[in-house]
Parts: C-alpha cells; structure tokens; sequence
C-alpha cells in the first residue's frame, strides 16, 4: 500500500514538473533524442517479444524484465522532456517499422547502443525516477508472465 501512494505522489511531481515542458513541446518538431527513444523503446518491445518465445526461466523472466526498464527510461526520460501521445505513439509505430526493416546484424548493432544509452539514462535519472521506471517495468512485466500463465493453463485444460 505505501509502495502505491509513493509511486502515485511520484507520479503526481513528475507530471508537475513536466506541464510547462509539455506546453513548450506542443508545436516542436521531434527532437534527435525523441526519435532515439522511439527507435531505442521499439528495439526493447521486439527483444521482449523475441524472448517470449523462449522457454519460461527464471533467467529468461529477468531478461525480459531488464530489457522492459531500459525501454521505460528511455520514455520516461522522453516523457519528462515534453513528448506527449498522439505524436509518441506515431513515433513508436514509425520506429517498430523502422526496426523491422533492419537486417539482424543492424538490428544487434543498433540494440547494443540501445543498451549502452539506456543504461547511461538510467544512472542519469534521480533515484525517485528510477524508482518509478523499475516499479513500472515489474507491474508490466509481471501482467505480461501472468498472461503467459494463464494461456499456458488453458491450453492444458483444453486437453
């Protein structure tokens, strides 16, 4: 119960602060790091994917969760400077095309300064940020794994 009203008065400072960026952002055109936050955000989003694929490991659960946060910073950190939907999901859906696109070897050069970004942001951000990212990706993550549970449970009833 505390963990959720932190992270709500959390929520509630950060988008406070960020009210007089969203009113300067409305009209800007993307900026250089935008579209890196939606390349780097659509990169994650198709690991995850790729590792759903996997079989269920404890080491598996932990990659996806990892690779969950490193997508959230990187739209946290967009979010804080001003970027706001409709424009970030058009950008998102730009860069999952985008990514798609790419050959594997592109695909793993560009993940790889992904990762390395991602993980400079998340240094970068204040610890209430990081909070909020990591308990962020773990509620994503783990509706995501209880939907593969559940699925999994289905599919053997069915037999």
């Amino acid at each position: 119960m505390f963990k959720r009203h932190l992270a709500i008065a959390a929520c509630t400072v950060l988008l406070s602060h960020s009210a007089h960026a969203q009113s300067e952002a409305a009209s800007a055109p993307p900026t250089p790091f935008f579209l890196e936050a939606a390349d780097c955000a659509a990169a994650f989003e198709a690991r995850v994917i790729e590792r759903k694929a996997q079989p269920r490991t404890e080491a598996r659960n932990q990659a996806i969760l990892r690779d969950t946060e490193l997508g959230f910073v990187y739209i946290g950190v967009a979010y804080r400077r001003g970027l706001r939907n409709p424009e970030a999901d058009e950008m998102l859906k730009a860069a999952e095309k985008r990514w798609s696109q790419l050959s594997k070897p592109e695909q793993a050069k560009r993940l790889g300064s992904c990762v390395t970004q991602a993980e400079q942001l998340m240094e970068d951000v204040s610890g209430l940020e990081r909070f909020i990212v990591r308990n962020r990706a773990a509620a994503r993550v783990d509706r995501l794994l209880e939907k593969e549970k559940e699925k999994e449970h289905e599919a053997q009833a069915a037999h």
